[in-house]
């Protein structure tokens, strides 16, 4: 369809009269083209951006359909559970939207009844997510055992350890060719590092770790060692199936050093000097 466009200006109908005074002429405008393929991916960049913007705040504006257990009051390491009364004192429930692989990490709240006779490893603050890491199982024991010693900063991983991680405890017994190796208790849970005035630990030389023990076997075991013997530790890496079993206790076998001696008294590598056949005459003498 062409438009027609009336000039503007003159009066009357507002027809211009044309020079030879008959009919008013007309203007020809050409068709509109269609927008350039820029335009158009531009539109649909900013159409798509307008959409995204607007799911995204959709998303955010949506009420989270899951809860987690939350800490609402300090925690200290080695806090037992023993009813849920206990646990109501310190913890709440928030509604959060997480990822699948951070949702399977923490304590869902429909599980929060699960807590009872669990064992807090790491120090939790109003406002901390409960992970379950953070947990262990009490080993029936009525009160955990809590254990403290002192090892060196190169005896303890340099220093670099902290709460809430999970330990070897190894120890060497006895000196010189008789020294041996073992290891004491593994897996267990670290409380606190600290220095041994109890202050937050700094650069000094030693450390002060507090673990958590569930088992009299191993309480009995580690109060040995430490008072026994040379104790260091490492980040464990027991597995609670059974896997990376600790092997037996370690034993350096000594190296002999030099020649070892002849039961005839005579050094090994020496040559014995040849002694002469014994004649009848030297049997008789010998047996006079």
């Amino acid at each position: 369809m062409v438009d027609v466009v009336q000039p503007v200006g003159g009066s009357g109908s507002g027809a211009a009269p044309s020079a030879g005074g008959g009919a008013p002429s007309r203007r020809i405008q050409p068709p509109r083209s269609l927008p350039g393929g820029r335009a158009v991916v531009g539109a649909l960049l900013v159409a798509g951006a307008a959409v995204a913007t607007f799911a995204a705040y959709l998303d955010a504006s949506a009420v989270p359909s899951t809860s987690f257990v939350v800490a609402t009051a300090e925690v200290e390491p080695g806090t037992r559970l023993t009813s849920m009364d206990e646990v109501s004192s310190r913890f709440g429930t928030i509604a959060l939207e997480l990822g699948g692989e951070v949702s399977d990490r923490l304590i869902p709240a429909q599980a929060v009844d699960e807590l009872v006779g669990r064992v807090i490893v790491a120090p939790l603050q109003p406002g901390d997510l409960l992970s379950r890491s953070q947990l262990v199982a009490d080993g029936g024991v009525e009160q955990v055992q809590t254990l403290s010693f002192s090892l060196p900063r190169n005896a303890a991983v340099g220093g670099a350890l902290q709460a809430g991680e999970r330990i070897d405890v190894l120890a060497t017994f006895g000196s010189g060719d008789s020294a041996y190796t073992s290891f004491v208790v593994r897996g267990v849970p670290l409380l606190r590092v600290t220095a041994p005035d109890g202050s937050t630990a700094g650069s000094g030389s030693e450390l002060t770790l507090t673990v958590a023990v569930t088992e009299l076997v191993d309480i009995q075991a580690l109060g040995h060692a430490v008072n026994t013997a040379s104790v260091f530790v490492t980040r464990s890496t027991a597995g609670t199936d059974g896997r990376d079993a600790a092997p037996g206790a370690y034993r350096a076998t000594p190296l002999e050093q030099g020649p070892v001696p002849d039961p005839a008294g005579i050094p090994t590598g020496d040559v014995a000097p040849a002694q002469p056949p014994l004649t009848g005459d030297d049997s008789e003498a010998g047996e006079g």
